[in-house]
């Protein structure tokens, strides 16, 4: 179950991090294609910090309650620091070469903000857990909401597909990276 939600919220990630919403349109004013890819190699490359840090397993003891406890609270605040770095990051990325910069890295953002809140719930609920149950329950939980953001990412990457950005993406490291990532599947 671990490595599902693990999956799960890396594939939203991997998705995520280069998308956009809209279609593309043809400017009067066209961007520099290497400006077009460095800067998606900088969005990407905000999202992977995040993508990286979701790739462990949280430390969970069943057999030691207090230990299940922290040592999930511990890793979803690790995780909530790592999306909050990567939201950070994307916010600067709004002034890019290209006409739909502000949008693709507000995209971006909106994704990491889900992915904040289901962490964030998470951890709130592991918190104020008074029993291994509540916290296991809490668990579960975050793993079948996962599953409803990872079809969040999948359409944010059609909308991708749609502004003609695609073919930048291809170029820029950090992107090949995550789309590497972003085929992984769930071992549990």
């Amino acid at each position: 179950m671990r490595r599902t939600v693990i999956a799960l919220l890396t594939s939203l990630l991997a998705l995520t991090a280069c998308s956009s919403g809209g279609s593309s349109t043809s400017t009067s004013a066209t961007p520099n294609e290497a400006d077009v890819v460095a800067w998606m190699d900088k969005v990407c490359g905000a999202v992977d910090g995040t993508v990286k840090a979701m790739s462990d397993e949280p430390n969970i003891d069943l057999s030691d309650p207090s230990k299940l406890k922290t040592g999930l609270s511990d890793w979803l605040g690790t995780k909530i620091g790592a999306v909050d770095k990567s939201i950070a990051d994307l916010k600067g990325l709004e002034s890019g070469p290209h006409p739909k910069s502000k949008e693709l890295a507000s995209t971006a953002e909106e994704g990491m903000g889900q992915i904040k809140t289901l962490l964030t719930d998470t951890k709130s609920k592991v918190d104020s857990s008074n029993d291994a149950t509540q916290v296991v329950t809490a668990f579960t939980e975050m793993v079948s909401k996962a599953a409803g953001l990872e079809k969040t990412g999948a359409d944010v990457q059609k909308k991708f597909d749609e502004t003609g950005l695609a073919p930048a993406a291809q170029k820029a490291s950090n992107c090949k990276d995550l789309q590497i990532a972003s085929s992984a599947t769930p071992t549990s």
